[in-house]
């Protein structure tokens, strides 16, 4: 309650707030129907069980970068999307942020846009920022996948009855422990590093670093909640995506009804994260800088 009560008393502040998610959240939700679309593309393609389609998948991937001529048409088009992504996304954050952080501060409205006196300061550092995280997500997500490969061969030969099924159990526990907490610290750090950039000048991950560090476990309570959360809506999401589509009743209509609910839980869901991230970092900030003013 108190997040939704700081959130609201937030966008009260800054109205534009809501606006600028809802923005955020659409872009967000078109991507993921995309994305959607496309897995439901290769999950026609039964080649065994699953874990044999998610093998197979891997492989193809790792087969096609091993081409040359491919490998660098592949590189090229990232370098190009990421490019752009950071890009795009440093314009719309850059201002959103400014307007956030200056509420959370308690400043008041000067005159002018902040979301122009965002971009003009904080531009080039959300390039950076973008970039950075971006290809952060991109290795992790590279290394989940390469992580998840022991276990998903063990799992389908214990189906298969050639090992204990036992051994396929604790391999899946010991990865997802590893993967969990390998992506509470990323996540932690990359959410902590964009409010660090707007209030400091310099050192911006260094301090979010040690401000995530210092209150590890308070936070990662309160985001297991909001992961729960988006687990659960976005599982209910896709199985309601694939079961219209496989039993082949999906409409414009209807698919338009799906995004216009995912737009509005990401739009309320972004809003109260990014309330939250923000006044936490404040807090745990004047907690941090407090305790080095007295000790010096």
């Amino acid at each position: 309650m108190g997040t939704l009560k700081n959130a609201i008393q937030l966008l009260a502040k800054r109205p534009s707030i809501l606006v600028l998610t809802i923005i955020l959240s659409t872009v967000i939700c078109i991507v993921e129907n995309l994305l959607i679309v496309l897995f439901n593309l290769l999950t026609k393609f039964e080649t065994g069980s699953p874990f044999d389609d998610y093998i197979n998948i891997i492989q193809f991937v790792i087969d096609t970068i091993l081409v040359p001529q491919t490998a660098v048409r592949i590189i090229l088009v990232l370098v190009v999307l990421i490019c752009l992504v950071a890009l795009i996304f440093a314009l719309l954050l850059s201002g959103y942020f400014n307007i956030l952080n200056n509420a959370v501060a308690g400043k008041s409205k000067k005159n002018g846009s902040e979301f122009i006196a965002g971009i003009k300061k904080y531009f080039l550092r959300m390039v950076s920022l973008n970039l950075w995280t971006i290809c952060g997500v991109v290795i992790f997500v590279i290394y989940a996948l390469i992580a998840t490969i022991p276990a998903a061969i063990v799992i389908d030969n214990a189906f298969n009855g050639t090992i204990s099924i036992i051994a396929g159990i604790l391999l899946s526990i010991i990865t997802i422990l590893v993967l969990f907490f390998s992506f509470a610290f990323f996540r932690q750090y990359i959410v902590f590093w964009y409010p660090s950039a707007i209030v400091y000048d310099k050192n911006h991950f260094k301090m979010a670093k040690k401000i995530s560090d210092s209150n590890f476990w308070t936070l990662l309570s309160r985001f297991i909640i909001f992961d729960a959360v988006l687990l659960i809506f976005d599982t209910v999401y896709i199985i309601a995506n694939f079961s219209l589509a496989n039993a082949q009743v999906v409409s414009g209509t209807t698919s338009n009804i799906l995004l216009f609910v995912n737009i509005i839980f990401k739009t309320i869901f972004i809003a109260l994260l990014v309330c939250f991230v923000f006044s936490s970092f404040k807090k745990c900030n004047d907690k941090y800088q407090y305790k080095n003013n007295t000790n010096s």
